[in-house]
C-alpha cells in the first residue's frame, strides 16, 4: 500500500499590535463580538491578539435597551473603553462611556496599528521567520522599538507608523534597528509596497474669457502662466471642456501639495487674464477626480506647453 503524505500546514503567524500584553483602564480598544449572552456581549480584543473581553448589558448604551441585536452583532467590530482589567478572566469594557471623538481617534489609531502589524508580520515571513515567538522578538526590535523610543503623549497613534512612512522615501530611518540586513531588506520592501501613496488625480474648473482684440492670444498667454507652475511631482494639464470652461488637472502622490500647486496656477491665470482685460471665474476648487469627465471630441483642446501652442498658431 502506498504511503499517503499529508501536506504540512504552515503556521499562521500572529502577534499583538503593541508591546503591552494587556490594555490599561480607560484605554479605547477595538473588539470583535464573538457571542451575545444574557449578561452582555462577549468579545475578543483584536489589538491584543484576541484576548477575551466582555461588555455588560448596562454598558452597551446610555439609552434603554429594547433589542440587544440592534446594538451589537456577532462578527461586528466595536469601539469600547476598558473599565477593568482582570488578567485571569475577562477585560471588562463599556461602549456607552465612549464619546464620538474618542471613537474616531480609536478607529484611526487601530487602522494605523493594523498596517504596522501587517507589515512587520509579512516582512518576518519574507525573512524566514516561522514561529510566533520569533515574530514577537522581531516586533520588539522594529515597531515596538520605535513606539517606546519616540512615544509622545499627544500623538493619536503609535510612532512606528510615522517611522515606517518616513522609510518610504528614506530607508536609512531603519538603520538604528538591531536587525539583520536580510530583515531590513524585507521590511523596506514591504513598507514601500504597503505605504507608498497611490497617485490621485486632482481637478479644478475655471472659466476664462477675453473679448478684447487680443482675445484668443490673451487666453493662451494666461493659461501658459498657469502651466509655469507645473513640476515633475505635480505635472499640470489644462484642457478646454466647452468654451469658456477649462479643466486644470494633475496626478500626484501628494494630494495636499497638488492642491497647493493647482491653486498657484489658477492665481497666475487670473492675474494674467485680468491684466489683459479678460475675465476669470473659479467654477470648482481642486477636488479628487474619481470619475474622469469625457471631453467633447470636437471642442476639446489640450494646453500642455508653449511648444504645443506655437505649433497650433503655425497651423
Amino acid at each position: 500500500m502506498a504511503t499517503v503524505v499529508l501536506p504540512v500546514q504552515k503556521q499562521s503567524l500572529s502577534v499583538r499590535f503593541y508591546k503591552e500584553v494587556f490594555p490599561d483602564a480607560d484605554d479605547a480598544v477595538i473588539a470583535t463580538v464573538t457571542e451575545i449572552g444574557e449578561m452582555g456581549a462577549y468579545v475578543k480584543l483584536l489589538e491584543y491578539n484576541n484576548i477575551p473581553g466582555m461588555i455588560l448589558l448596562s454598558e452597551l448604551s446610555r439609552r434603554r435597551i429594547r433589542s440587544i441585536n440592534k446594538l451589537v452583532r456577532v462578527g461586528r467590530d466595536e469601539c469600547a473603553v476598558v473599565v477593568r482589567v482582570d488578567k485571569g478572566r475577562y477585560i471588562d469594557l463599556s461602549k456607552r462611556r465612549l464619546s464620538e471623538d474618542e471613537k474616531r481617534k480609536c478607529e484611526n489609531r487601530y487602522e494605523k496599528a493594523k498596517h504596522v502589524n501587517s507589515i512587520v508580520t509579512y516582512a518576518a515571513e519574507l525573512a524566514g521567520i516561522t514561529t510566533n515567538e520569533d515574530l514577537e522578538e522581531f516586533m520588539e526590535k522594529t515597531a515596538w522599538y520605535f513606539d517606546v523610543k519616540y512615544k509622545r503623549a499627544e500623538e493619536p497613534h503609535r510612532p512606528s507608523y510615522n517611522k515606517f512612512k518616513e522609510c518610504v522615501d528614506n530607508e536609512d530611518v531603519l538603520d538604528e534597528l538591531d536587525i539583520t540586513a536580510e530583515q531590513k531588506a524585507a521590511l523596506v520592501k514591504t513598507i514601500r509596497q504597503r505605504l507608498t501613496p497611490q497617485p490621485k488625480k486632482l481637478r479644478a474648473e475655471i472659466e476664462v474669457t477675453c473679448y478684447e482684440y487680443e482675445g484668443v492670444d490673451a487666453i493662451k498667454a494666461a493659461l501658459s502662466k498657469g502651466l509655469e507652475c507645473s513640476t515633475e511631482q505635480v505635472p499640470i494639464k489644462i484642457q478646454l471642456y466647452a468654451p469658456p470652461l477649462y479643466f486644470i488637472t494633475t496626478t500626484t502622490n501628494d494630494q495636499k501639495h497638488g492642491v497647493e500647486v493647482l491653486n498657484q496656477a489658477m492665481d497666475k491665470i487670473q492675474a494674467e487674464i485680468e491684466n489683459l482685460s479678460g475675465r476669470y471665474e473659479l467654477k470648482k476648487a481642486p477636488f479628487i477626480d474619481e470619475v474622469e469627465a469625457v471631453l467633447p471630441p470636437s471642442d476639446s483642446a489640450n494646453v500642455e506647453s508653449e511648444e504645443t501652442e506655437s505649433e497650433d498658431d503655425e497651423n
